[in-house]
């Protein structure tokens, strides 16, 4: 298509029709999320995609036929945040409206149902309400409002709802009557959450010592402070059986709970019932755990230990591993981790998988397991009809500890978006400008955010560029 003649608006316009009609040639991913057997993401154009295990409906595409290859859900390019776990996905909508399908066995879907071998095949609005900000999903479902109350559903064993009873709730009830929680894991057993003041709760059982709460496999009602009761935690994951993340604001890494296969990351195999430090570095930014862990430093790299029997790891061996180790030489924005698969997004907003791949959740088109990380479709190319390349991108200084000035250069005058999210997704800052072809600048002022890690996004019609910007 010869675009030298057409006015901008219908440039712009055919631009983002090709883009819709060819998806395998955009294929830049935002965000990602790993179930057990399943994984979702969503692209820069806000659609929505899914593959792998379906048998509960936890892909959403109105079916329980599995897919080996990313599949599109519905029409909607709306679709903002994302979390799976188990047989489930969540999500939310850019309006802050919930969304919930796969298996309702406990009420996790939050419409007021429940039964065993009741699925929701699509995504299901959760009540009527628009603040939702954070969420995570499981047979215990969490989410967090604009208000910063916290809400829960489903699953109740053990307390792990955090409600001091041993009921399931079919639809979201508050946890307590706090206002200050932050952020919130929910796992296999138990359920970790952060507050605004740095502090770190858990609830639930306390199998292998994974909340570090009392006795080993005593189960806690409510919501229960632990980590030492120290006020520096800002990370939080829970994941497989029975192990704990966190990250501190100094950037340590921190870890409790199961470590038969090396899961805690400190060179042993001794579960842990306190919170215990991996290593000594003080560059974590992210983390995320089930029977593996994979967590990437504030510099971009990835770092994987644990089970490594199906390649999860990603190191190109089957062996487990007992201490953090770097995963290939990529930069990366994000790495979730399944029962046996991993996924990730790459500075370049490209997506790779590897592990376990029995129902196709590494999305390849086989059902063959990968012990490397394998891209999934084609290179996202943000330098097509707008970007020039990506090394005329620029984001300087970085860290800063005020102004932060954005460069790019575009080949047309175009429609762009920059915005700033914090690390819970909530958005802080938005912009939308007229740019002209050539080289154009931004200043953004920073000097009244808090210390720490956020995410800022240029956009345009035909694609999107994220790069972390830490505040000192």
């Amino acid at each position: 298509m010869n675009f030298k003649n057409t006015p901008m608006k219908l440039k712009l316009l055919s631009i983002l029709l090709l883009i819709v009609s060819n998806n395998a040639v955009a294929q830049c991913w935002t965000q990602i999320a790993a179930g057990t057997f399943h994984t979702v993401a969503i692209q820069a154009n806000g659609t929505l995609w899914a593959w792998g295990l379906n048998d509960k409906g936890q892909l959403g595409d109105g079916t329980t036929t599995n897919k080996n290859i990313p599949t599109q859900i519905g029409t909607d390019t709306d679709w903002a945040i994302i979390t799976a776990a188990g047989y489930n996905t969540l999500a939310v909508k850019t309006d802050g409206s919930l969304w919930s399908w796969g298996s309702n066995e406990s009420g996790q879907i939050g419409d007021g149902n429940q039964g065993s071998g009741l699925y929701n095949l699509i995504p299901t609005q959760v009540g009527s309400d628009t603040d939702w900000v954070k969420i995570t999903a499981g047979g215990s479902t969490f989410a967090i409002k604009s208000d910063s109350t916290l809400w829960g559903w489903g699953y109740n064993v053990n307390g792990r709802l955090g409600t001091g009873d041993m009921l399931e709730h079919y639809t979201p009830v508050q946890i307590g009557i706090d206002s200050d929680w932050a952020d919130v894991s929910g796992g296999g057993n138990q359920t970790l959450a952060l507050k605004s003041d740095n502090t770190l709760w858990g609830w639930g059982l306390n199998k292998n010592g994974s909340l570090a709460i009392g006795a080993v496999n005593n189960f806690v009602p409510v919501p229960t402070q632990t980590g030492n009761n120290t006020a520096d935690w800002q990370k939080i994951e829970v994941g497989g059986c029975c192990s704990s993340k966190m990250i501190k604001t100094d950037g340590s890494l921190w870890a409790m709970g199961a470590n038969n296969q090396g899961n805690i990351g400190d060179g042993g195999t001794v579960d842990l019932n306190v919170s215990t430090q991996v290593g000594v570095d003080t560059n974590w930014d992210t983390i995320s755990t089930s029977l593996h862990s994979c967590g990437l430093k504030i510099n971009g790299s990835m770092w994987c230990w644990g089970l490594n029997s199906l390649g999860q790891l990603g190191d190109g061996t089957f062996i487990n591993k007992n201490v953090p180790i770097e995963i290939d030489n990529y930069s990366w924005l994000e790495v979730h981790t399944g029962l046996g698969h991993t996924v990730a997004i790459a500075a370049d907003n490209s997506h790779y998988s590897w592990g376990w791949n029995n129902y196709g959740q590494l999305g390849d088109g086989t059902f063959v397991d990968r012990n490397i990380p394998i891209q999934i479709g084609n290179i996202c190319n943000l330098s097509t009809n707008d970007f020039n390349i990506n090394t005329n991108i620029k984001f300087f200084p970085n860290p800063t500890t005020a102004f932060v000035t954005v460069s790019y250069h575009l080949k047309e005058n175009a429609l762009v978006e920059i915005s700033i999210n914090n690390n819970l997704g909530q958005l802080l800052y938005r912009k939308n400008e007229y740019a002209i072809i050539g080289t154009n600048e931004d200043q953004i002022d920073l000097s009244t955010y808090k210390a720490g890690l956020y995410l800022l996004t240029l956009k345009t019609a035909t694609g999107s560029v994220t790069v972390k910007i830490i505040k000192q």
